[in-house]
């Protein structure tokens, strides 16, 4: 008998923090206790200041957010952690962050995981009796709704929602292996809740038919489908999948195969898998029942199902293709810092927009150099993603660089990843475009295409249906019919916010006013402040005081807020190599301006021309991201030089 450990923390349920003793350590102010939750089920990882934030407070934290959190940090590790004694279980800071160590065997999550991984294992190896006891043994493990006492933020929701599928998957292989064992009679009062509950819920549907059939209840598994049926239709406008209604023929002509002998249909019914268009076409397609006056019910009850299933009629059954469901998003930043606003509104948007019949949404992020494009495109991916169950795909096109990837090669990467043979790929690129679109067609796919150079790249890497979905981002402004997303550099209290996270709050509180001037000279560009926090945290005792004198120097600055693979110098000459002679002296003539806004009008009073013209420069600089444009107060367009392209500016005047 395996000892039960001397500390326990739950989450399949109300949370528990239980000590030695059975001490019940959970606090009991909601906001410690969501805090605790959010560092259990993220345990033996670094949780972000700004997750905490995040998940405590929304999209509108206090203006005492930083100091209330570490208060409540300091609550939790002294009534809570540190009452834990020498148990493993111990919360640490950490740089950008806080990570709560979790011994195995702590957390009910971890033994709930490794059951159902044992239990599929065993399923698949042909031992159903080992996998029913071991994954009964994983659904033990839940007491109720997960985190039932602490009122979730966003990222708590996630991982509930995550917790719950997770049980409904132990659920069904449960129920796969007791139905290969036999147990089909004692299992349909629990199949018909279970479909009562989940009206449109295939797997359980199919597995309530079977159980039915085998109980010699046919009329009630024909009944079963023809309500599953009635409901799909009613509510989504869908017939129920090939699968289904091959499981329904099989039922209606009282298929033997269906009975525990018959394991190829079984397998068919049990273990479904995905197949690709063409053979759900197919089967779509293909009357199996037929016309008694045709001789058709003479024809093998199995051959007319193999027939439906896209299978070969006769020999040993061939294993059909299975459609891939790629999951290609590169990973999220942890330490992402605000733009809450913009997410919230373009998950809307997104949302709005999944319909077939509706035009396919491409969201376009644009903005100058180091402003935070992609971090804000691969956040957005990754909370929409569940969205599109089909997969996501990625590339990086090089945009910025001199050799942007060339989009028959992109297409080539994404219909590999969708199942099409490499060798069945077409050269012309019109051809791959095309085909391209045939395989996005009835899927339903999120696309991020990063550092686009040109519309041009991206046009023909779009899918046609407005099931998909495309991120993109960029230098260039955007396609025709995309919604453009300017992004502006973070405000002051974001970018306070990201750089404490990075060098961590303790260190951000020994000199603050010097932490607001690195801030102001980085200009609110996410990686300028992301490169200035990773130098300064690989040398922790550098006075911020001293590193913010030398960010001041502008021959200094852009060296100093730069580092390998963070560095704007590269961004900017690639602007400036697109600009012709005379943009370029115009551009370092704006430089030279004092820092405030100055209108078109302004402009043509400095460069001597008229106002036709002085408009034409100012919004070619603009496009390039090299000015900054904004409305005043008297209803005009202002322009500004950022601090950052205006010491890049002032340096190539000077020859450096």
């Amino acid at each position: 008998m395996t000892d039960v450990p001397a500390v326990r923390l739950r989450v399949l349920g109300p949370l528990e923090v239980i000590g030695g003793g059975d001490r019940e350590l959970t606090p009991s102010a909601p906001k410690l206790r969501q805090l605790v939750a959010l560092l259990v089920v993220s345990g033996n990882r670094i949780v972000g200041i700004h997750e905490m934030m995040d998940e405590l407070w929304g999209s509108s934290p206090p203006a005492s957010a930083l100091a209330t959190l570490q208060s409540y940090i300091y609550k939790i590790r002294k009534n809570v952690f540190e009452v834990l004694g020498d148990t493993g279980v111990s919360l640490h800071t950490k740089p950008n962050g806080y990570r709560l160590d979790v011994p195995a065997g702590v957390l009910d999550v971890h033994g709930f995981e490794e059951l159902i991984d044992q239990g599929r294992k065993a399923l698949d190896g042909g031992d159903a009796e080992t996998a029913a006891e071991l994954l009964a043994g994983a659904l033990a493990f839940w007491r109720g709704v997960p985190l039932a006492n602490v009122d979730p933020g966003d990222q708590l929701g996630v991982q509930i929602t995550r917790y719950q599928e997770r049980r409904k998957h132990a659920l069904e292989l449960r129920l796969e292996a007791e139905l290969q064992l036999g147990r089909h009679r004692e299992l349909i009062g629990e199949l018909k809740t279970l479909c009562s509950n989940h009206p449109l819920d295939e797997g359980m549907h199919s597995k309530l038919m079977i159980a039915l059939y085998r109980s010699g209840r046919r009329h009630e598994a024909l009944e079963t489908y023809q309500t599953f049926r009635r409901g799909m239709i009613d509510e989504l406008g869908l017939e129920p999948s090939p699968m289904l209604a091959r499981l329904h023929t099989a039922v209606l002509v009282a298929e033997p195969e269906l009975h525990l002998d018959g394991e190829s249909t079984l397998e068919l019914a049990l273990r479904p898998v995905q197949i690709v268009s063409e053979y759900i076409d197919a089967a779509s397609g293909h009357t199996v029942a037929g016309n008694e006056d045709d001789g058709e019910w003479g024809e093998p009850a199995g051959s007319r199902i193999a027939a439906a299933a896209g299978l070969p009629l006769g020999g040993p059954t061939q294993q059909v293709r299975s459609v891939p469901r790629p999951a290609q998003l590169p990973p999220d930043i942890a330490d992402f810092t605000g733009r809450a606003k913009v997410l919230t509104r373009l998950e809307s948007r997104l949302a709005e927009c999944r319909d077939q019949h509706a035009p396919l949404p491409v969201l376009w992020i644009t903005g100058m150099p180091g402003v935070g494009k992609s971090a804000l495109a691969t956040r957005l991916a990754h909370r929409v993603r569940d969205r599109f169950p089909d997969g996501q795909l990625y590339v990086d096109l090089r945009g910025g660089g001199a050799d942007p990837v060339h989009p028959r090669t992109v297409l080539h990467r994404f219909l590999a990843a969708l199942g099409e043979p490499r060798s069945a790929l077409p050269d012309d690129i019109d051809e791959a475009s095309e085909l391209f679109r045939s395989r996005c067609a009835s899927r339903s796919l999120l696309f991020l295409l990063d550092s686009a150079a040109t519309t041009a790249q991206v046009r023909s890497l779009l899918p046609g249906n407005g099931d998909c979905a495309v991120i993109v981002t960029s230098l260039a402004h955007g396609l025709a019919g995309s919604e453009l997303v300017l992004l502006d550099p973070l405000c002051d209290d974001e970018a306070h916010q990201l750089l404490t996270s990075i060098i961590g709050p303790q260190r951000a509180g020994e000199n603050p006013s010097a932490v607001d001037r690195i801030v102001e000279l980085c200009g609110g560009l996410p990686l300028s402040l992301r490169a200035v926090g990773t130098r300064l945290s690989r040398l922790p005792g550098w006075p911020l005081g001293q590193f913010a004198e030398r960010l001041a120097d502008p021959r200094r600055r852009l060296a100093e807020s730069s580092l390998p693979g963070l560095d704007l110098r590269a961004s900017y000459h690639a602007e400036f190599q697109q600009l012709d002679e005379r943009d370029r002296l115009v551009m370092q003539l704006f430089a030279m301006r004092a820092g405030d806004p100055f209108t078109a009008e302004d402009a043509a009073e400095q460069l001597g021309c008229d106002l036709v013209s002085a408009e034409g420069v100012l919004a070619r600089l603009a496009e390039r991201h090299l000015l900054q444009a904004a409305g005043t107060k008297e209803g005009l367009v202002g322009y500004s030089v950022h601090e950052l392209v205006r010491v890049y500016t002032l340096q190539r005047l000077a020859g450096n």
